[in-house]
């Protein structure tokens, strides 16, 4: 049968081909329409990965900077750690009036200080284990002094934070 014939065909069975273009389209339309749907959907999928990821690398870099900064700040703990019986001899010659001695100490003593070295001298203060190291007691007839940093026998210091010599001390003990 030509196109004629299954024309009339269609014509005889009262569809007509505009009713069935119509239909055609729709179902296009409808079709297009979920595949729209399907790639907005992957390109958000897409968007929200890629955002992720990017955070993530902004994150690991701002991890890595301050790795960086904390390394830098510990970098010479070692070297400090071993200058510090210097100071402590330093700090031994001073009461003998050497006054360019003092010059030396004094210049040292601010290098270290600039690169994050702190002296703790507790004098007064709570003993706490953490931060000081007993080397005795001293008796003591004041009820306030009990358990009080009294003497210290050796400077404590702490560089950037983290305690490298803990002061030895000597505490107070109260007694009737």
């Amino acid at each position: 049968m030509d196109e004629q014939e299954q024309d009339i065909e269609l014509d005889k069975e009262g569809v007509d081909d505009s009713v069935l273009a119509e239909e055609h389209a729709g179902d296009m339309v409808k079709k297009l329409k979920e595949k729209l749907k399907e790639c907005e959907a992957k390109a958000k999928e897409y968007l929200d990965s890629w955002q992720r990821a990017q955070a993530d690398f902004v994150n690991m870099r701002k991890r890595d900077e301050d790795a960086k900064v904390e390394f830098l700040k510990f970098a010479n703990a070692d070297l400090v750690y071993q200058l510090i019986p210097v100071l402590d001899s330093f700090e031994l010659s001073l009461p003998h009036g050497n006054k360019e001695l003092e010059a030396i100490y004094r210049q040292l003593l601010s290098t270290l200080k600039t690169n994050g070295l702190e002296e703790s001298n507790p004098v007064g203060e709570k003993f706490d284990p953490r931060l000081h190291e007993s080397a005795g007691t001293i008796p003591t007839g004041n009820k306030e002094d009990d358990h009080k940093i009294l003497e210290v026998v050796l400077k404590g210091y702490i560089l950037s934070g983290k305690i490298i010599r803990p002061a030895k001390v000597k505490i107070g003990e109260f007694k009737n």
